[in-house]
């Protein structure tokens, strides 16, 4: 017969705790996506490109390297990155394969940009501006034309 209010003591002691537990639970305020830094309602925190430019003049959607300019400024406005990654490519079907990685930004605090320094290459191909999600799992990419004025203008 001891057994009996024994176990009624242990039922009331868990019962207790429990009710504790779930008081502390109730009391905690709930998070939504605006209180996680860095992370933009409208997309659900996604890695997003708003805009990518240079400092060039544009003709026909293509930025034009005039003769003698041996650098470009590439920008990019971006939301929810923790890595902005430069390539360039060259034009032509199934080329992605043969790109290069010419710059990357890992502190957007002064804005997510690359300054390049090219020397005297000369330009008919494509840059990616692949930005990396702060959410470790998505990815977006924008891509520029570029090309090169040769000694007749053209």
């Amino acid at each position: 017969m001891r057994r009996i209010p024994i176990v009624t003591l242990c039922l009331l002691f868990i019962l207790i705790l429990s009710a504790c537990n779930n008081d502390v639970y109730e009391k905690q305020p709930e998070k939504s996506v605006e209180d996680i830094p860095g992370i933009s309602e409208n997309n659900g925190g996604k890695a997003q490109i708003l805009e990518v430019s240079t400092d060039l003049e544009k003709e026909n959607g293509w930025s034009i390297v005039p003769k003698g300019v041996r650098t470009m400024t590439i920008s990019a406005e971006v939301e929810n990155v923790e890595t902005v990654l430069f390539w360039i490519t060259p034009t032509g079907t199934a080329t992605w394969g043969e790109r290069t990685l010419i710059g990357i930004d890992i502190d957007g605090d002064d804005g997510w940009s690359f300054e390049w320094e090219f020397g005297d290459r000369k330009f008919h191909d494509h840059i990616t501006v692949q930005a990396l999600g702060s959410d470790s799992a998505t990815q977006a990419q924008e891509t520029l034309n570029v090309h090169s004025v040769d000694e007749n203008g053209e």
